[in-house]
């Protein structure tokens, strides 16, 4: 008898050990399809430049400056035969922001798509970035680019580039590039842009596209490196072993507490991911403890 007491004792604290109701609080998790891209950004600027050969003043004028249309923004002095210096005014026909560094770059795309351009060409262009600009005291011919005015209300247009192998290492189809929201990041911020023309070249992907909040983080940018973000998702994960169905909906238990009880309650959640023996849930469950053995309810 005190076996079978034994027996049944030791059975019944199993049992109540193996139905304590386990819960977690999910952690938030991002999950995204990421990689490298350069990207070479145009946007509507227009090229001033110097009417005669002479020396260049730009008049106080800084990087980065707005200017108003009629506003004088450089002065060219040259010396005629007779030995009297000759100042011509350089006066702006339109407002925006200046930036002194110029590529021959800046109409490149005007009128243009990209079955018209030659890209790789424009991968392996050297655009002197930061360093072709003209300072006070240069002596310059005409027609010489002095610097560039460019519209900060105008879309910020790239070409961005990356290796094919790309495609097949991240596992993802070229169409996704045009049909879902697209990320371009660098240390500095994040940009939301849409890419509207995708083609290729040799072992080189290339995509159209424009930026969607720009700010004026790009008045004097013209490649740059990026991360590029495709499908982006957020939620929070958990064991798929919290999922249960109801009448094939999925949700999960999340636990109620009072001060003398804990009460259970069933949600709908909607499943984004599924990440090993995990799953990326909506955020319908932020803030709660999740019942991740619900089969002891």
């Amino acid at each position: 008898m005190s076996i079978l007491l034994l027996i049944l004792l030791f059975t019944g604290i199993w049992f109540a050990s193996n139905e304590v109701v386990r819960t977690v609080k999910p952690e938030f998790h991002v999950i995204s399809t990421e990689f490298s891209v350069e990207a070479i950004l145009i946007r509507d600027e227009k090229i001033i430049r110097s009417p005669n050969m002479g020396h260049i003043s730009f008049d106080g004028l800084s990087e980065g400056e707005r200017i108003r249309v009629n506003q004088q923004i450089a002065t060219v002095t040259n010396q005629t035969l007779e030995g009297i210096n000759n100042q011509i005014e350089i006066i702006a026909d339109s407002a925006g922001i200046v930036s002194f560094y110029t590529d021959g770059f800046e109409e490149f795309l005007r009128d243009r798509q990209i079955g018209d351009i030659d890209l790789i060409e424009i991968k392996n262009r050297d655009f002197d970035q930061y360093r072709g600009r003209r300072n006070d005291g240069d002596l310059i011919a005409g027609g010489t680019p002095i610097l560039r005015i460019i519209n900060p209300f105008s879309d910020v247009n790239f070409i961005l580039f990356f290796p094919k192998e790309y495609v097949i290492r991240q596992g993802f189809e070229l169409s996704e590039l045009r049909e879902n929201s697209i990320i371009l990041k660098n240390d500095m911020n994040e940009y939301r842009v849409s890419i509207t023309d995708v083609g290729f070249s040799e072992e080189s992907i290339f995509c159209f596209g424009r930026v969607i909040n720009p700010g004026e983080d790009f008045h004097n940018v013209r490649r740059e490196s990026f991360t590029l973000v495709l499908d982006r998702l957020a939620g929070y994960l958990i064991s798929e072993e919290a999922i249960v169905y109801v009448e094939g909906e999925p949700g999960v238990y999340i636990q109620t507490r009072t001060l003398t009880r804990s009460s259970y309650n069933w949600v709908s959640v909607e499943i984004l991911e599924r990440v090993s023996d995990k799953v990326l849930l909506t955020r319908e469950i932020s803030g709660h403890s999740v019942v991740i053995n619900p089969q002891v309810l």
